[in-house]
């Protein structure tokens, strides 16, 4: 155990949310209501303990089980300063006008950058409230409210080994997109479109659509067929796209947007103040991972049902699939 005593930790790390400062020094956060707070970066983003799982009954006792597990994120939070800065530095071609496929730039990356944006981003997904809320809700579902000490324990522990485990899954595999909005600005939240939402099985098929930066997003994705010789590329987006994905973004936020200069006009879904979720894969994220440089062409109705069999590039490799369906095909009974 690392210490007892009480300790803020960040689901927005002060590495990331600092660039979301505006000329005055503060990050602007919007509630469902519409109403607005102003903070600098570091009093955002945080909740007390939130990486710390304490067994005790009572407050102020303490256990030889208590776990302080913040020291998981301690790599991607070092390592983020320069991920941040290596993106920032590539070369985005704007071109708007020509097909989406057209749009993409290859970007040249060591298999050590990459296993960095991936981290990195990972980080930011197992850490949110979103992620949270998703880790004790089979437990809410059952047993109803849970007092807050016994919930938050719970949460903890099912959150451990999350980051690790899915860490290690993905590695440097998958494909990475650079998106740019040429005009308006990203916002960030509580919540943003992943589907990591187990902790003891990370995704066959992960997908993380993250706001870095006002200016810069990621999208990390492992499709079921690619060429991992084309693993990064850039996207400029325009003012209609970047206002689709930061809808997007509303709709998996329940409490919190943040944005820097530009704020953001509150959607029904978001002003519901829930955790939403795609019901299908028919949205503009799943479009920008087919249309991505050496992903094979499918139908996205169909990216969690059947692998796309034709297979013309040596170099393209599908994702490992059959574990994923065999979760789907329920047991014969005897």
């Amino acid at each position: 155990m690392r210490g007892s005593k009480s300790e803020r930790h960040h689901w927005w790390p002060e590495c990331v949310s600092k660039h979301w400062m505006d000329d005055t020094g503060v990050v602007h956060w919007v509630l469902p209501d519409g109403t607005e707070r102003h903070a600098p970066p570091k009093n955002f983003g945080v909740i007390g303990n939130g990486h710390f799982i304490k067994l005790a009954s009572k407050p102020g006792e303490t256990t030889v089980w208590d776990t302080n597990f913040e020291s998981v994120f301690q790599q991607a939070d070092q390592n983020f300063p320069f991920v941040i800065e290596q993106l920032q530095g590539f070369a985005f071609d704007d071109r708007r006008g020509f097909s989406r496929r057209e749009r993409f730039v290859h970007q040249d990356c060591s298999d050590e950058f990459f296993s960095q944006l991936v981290e990195g981003i990972v980080s930011l997904a197992v850490r949110s409230p979103k992620t949270r809320e998703a880790a004790v809700s089979l437990a809410e579902k059952l047993r109803g409210p849970l007092p807050e000490r016994e919930r938050n324990s719970l949460i903890g522990a099912n959150l451990r080994h999350m980051h690790d485990e899915a860490v290690k899954q993905f590695g440097a595999r998958g494909i990475a997109v650079v998106i740019q909005s040429a005009k308006n600005e990203f916002i960030y939240g509580d919540g943003f479109y992943h589907n990591l939402t187990s902790p003891a099985n990370p995704p066959n098929l992960p997908r993380i659509l993250v706001p870095i930066t006002p200016e810069i997003a990621v999208l990390y994705a492992i499709p079921l067929q690619y060429s991992p010789q084309k693993r990064l590329s850039t996207l400029v987006i325009d003012q209609a796209e970047t206002k689709s994905l930061n809808d997007v973004l509303q709709i998996y936020a329940r409490q919190a947007l943040f944005y820097r200069s530009e704020k953001p006009t509150v959607i029904n879904e978001f002003n519901g103040g829930e955790h939403l979720r795609f019901a299908n894969s028919n949205n503009l994220v799943e479009e920008i991972v087919c249309d991505a440089p050496g992903v094979a062409p499918m139908n996205t109705q169909l990216v969690d049902l059947q692998p796309h069999t034709k297979q013309t590039d040596p170099s393209v490799k599908p994702a490992s699939l059959l574990s994923d369906l065999v979760k789907r095909i329920p047991r014969l009974r005897r």
